[in-house]
């Protein structure tokens, strides 16, 4: 038995956190990556219970499943910016904001509009630091050219995404600086840039800066937001799996492959068939983290919990399989063990809501 556990109760004090720190703004809920690994369809349902309004999906299949299951008056941004035909055809066709960061993905949404007599709402994305889509500050006129020739555009919205909010706090805010001074620059050209957005998850509780017109979450929902625990965020996100096998071995005996542990004494173990392949012991910020943070991290995920007690992992994390010291604990075959997990690193495991 093996599943990831959401707990959806968690998932709300999580969203309360956050609309008391928006104050008011309007929220975006990021579904991207199928809800941070939470479930697209439950969590999107669950938050418009919630009274969410605005979500962002970053693939058209996902705006598909939104559409198709009866999410029909929400507002639905694309968040990353396309020029595929084929795209924007099912985008438009699902009546999704589009995102525009570039001339030619303008040009092309602009186009295929046009061949269908209709308006296409899109957002303009700035780039000012991150560098994946977006126009260059400098590029204002190319910006100007959608509000004046590209008939079958609406700008609804104008928005950047900050390239490092948790670690460099002076290219954020220099990042900031250039987004405000591009939409201060189109409001003096007569244009109107919609809703205005910057800040996601990290700068959100970060930042005391301005919040604009709207925020956009993703890991907050999941109370996973990089670096320190954030007051009123709560981690959503454990596997619940079966003890597999529980025995004895003596001292000296070799656990695990490669970077094996030897018992010192002899060792009760129990062994989990749940490995890295499965989302345990993997950290999708490794690579932002100091080496301090890193060894503190791998410290957190040397132990799970089994019949309320914290039993150690032994050697490292397998593909499949993970084994742990239970010497000290009453427990049996069929025991569940808890592992703390990011949702979003989880594969192979049905989702369990509760």
């Amino acid at each position: 038995m093996k599943n990831l556990v959401i707990d959806l109760r968690v998932v709300r004090n999580n969203l309360r956190t956050v609309k008391d720190r928006a104050e008011g703004v309007q929220v975006y809920a990021d579904l991207s990556a199928n809800a941070g690994g939470m479930g697209l369809l439950t969590v999107a349902k669950f938050l418009r219970d919630e009274g969410i309004r605005g979500f962002i999906v970053s693939d058209p299949g996902d705006a598909r499943i939104l559409r198709v299951n009866h999410f029909t008056k929400e507002r639905i941004m694309m968040l990353r910016s396309t020029a595929d035909p084929n795209e924007i055809g099912e985008l438009l066709s699902l009546g999704v904001i589009c995102t525009a960061g570039s001339y030619d993905a303008a040009v092309a949404i602009n186009g295929i509009a046009e061949s269908r007599s209709m308006t296409a709402d899109i957002q303009v994305k700035i780039d000012t630091g991150l560098g994946r889509y977006g126009f260059q500050p400098s590029e204002l006129d190319k910006i100007a050219a959608i509000y004046k020739y590209m008939s079958r555009l609406h700008v609804v919205g104008t928005f950047t995404t900050f390239a490092s909010p948790l670690r460099n706090s002076k290219l954020t805010l220099a990042q900031l600086d250039k987004f405000n001074s591009a939409l201060d620059k189109l409001i003096d050209m007569g244009f109107e840039p919609g809703v205005a957005h910057a800040c996601d998850s990290t700068a959100l509780f970060k930042y005391n800066f301005e919040l604009m017109d709207a925020v956009r979450v993703d890991t907050a929902l999941s109370g996973r937001i990089p670096g320190k625990a954030t007051p009123g965020l709560s981690r959503v996100g454990y596997i619940e799996a079966g003890l597999e096998e529980v025995g004895w071995h003596p001292k000296g005996h070799t656990i695990g492959a490669e970077h094996g542990f030897v018992t010192k004494a002899p060792t009760k173990i129990a062994i989990l068939s749940v490995g890295y392949f499965h989302g345990f012991g993997v950290d999708r910020y490794i690579v932002e983290r100091s080496l301090f943070d890193i060894a503190r991290w791998r410290r957190s995920k040397t132990f799970v919990r089994v019949n309320g007690q914290k039993a150690r992992v032994l050697g490292s994390v397998g593909l499949l399989h993970t084994m742990i010291d239970v010497t000290n604990i009453d427990c049996t075959v069929g025991d569940i063990a808890i592992l703390d997990v990011d949702p979003v690193n989880v594969k192979g495991l049905p989702i369990v809501y509760r």
